[in-house]
């Protein structure tokens, strides 16, 4: 069974079709009494996959940076997402444990490339993520439970395909011709990292025509 946390990104909601498409068992918690609850029915082995962050702290930060309020607010709000993702997280190793073994795959988009095509940041939860899989890895991979994160950059069906050669500019490193990757593409790639249980624990894998790193 693979357990997505929530379906509502393009990201989350591709990948599913293409595990159901394999004739994988595909389960969004939030339509089910959360991950928690879906943990608990967990009769084996299975997986676990946290999608993009929500939160976008680059808006946040030029509405709310200048007053001190604001600015606790802004850090709650970032905080509310680090928390959400380290119980998510404590919650299936509690429970991979009991089975055995699992995987834990976090899903996040780039920042850098996110910025240029004017889509949603999460630079500190990205980063936050990324340092927990980490950690993570370290301490329960010898209990056959994997952590691994994968950084996309956005998709050619995220925004205007002429939005990516308007802002070439700013890309500098790509040329007219580049084309972004489609999302069934990195679905694809998902599903395979979810199905064949590589020996990978740990690892940020990025994704895309070009490697940016995320605007930490």
């Amino acid at each position: 069974m693979i357990i997505f946390d929530k379906i509502d990104h393009l990201l989350s909601r591709s990948i599913v079709e293409a595990c159901t498409a394999a004739g994988l068992e595909c389960v969004n918690a939030a339509r089910n009494g959360g991950v928690q609850a879906e943990l608990e029915k967990l009769q084996g082995p299975g997986a676990l996959v946290i999608g993009p962050p929500s939160f976008c702290e680059a808006t946040a930060l030029k509405s709310k940076l200048y007053g001190s309020d604001d600015s606790l607010a802004l850090a709650q709000a970032i905080e509310a997402e680090v928390r959400y993702f380290l119980e998510t997280c404590r919650s299936a190793t509690q429970a991979m444990m009991r089975h055995g073994g699992g995987q834990l795959l976090s899903l996040g988009i780039d920042d850098v490339a996110s910025k240029i095509v004017g889509l949603p940041q999460s630079p500190i939860v990205n980063q936050m993520r990324s340092s927990c899989i980490k950690s993570l890895a370290k301490e329960y991979g010898r209990l056959k439970i994997s952590y691994n994160s994968v950084l996309c950059h956005p998709s050619k069906e995220s925004v205007d395909s002429k939005l990516w050669r308007s802002q070439r500019d700013a890309l500098k490193v790509y040329t007219m011709r580049f084309t972004p990757s489609t999302v069934q593409e990195y679905a694809e790639f998902c599903r395979q990292l979810l199905t064949s249980n590589p020996p990978l624990n740990g690892g940020q894998i990025c994704l895309g025509k070009g490697v940016m790193e995320t605007a930490a």
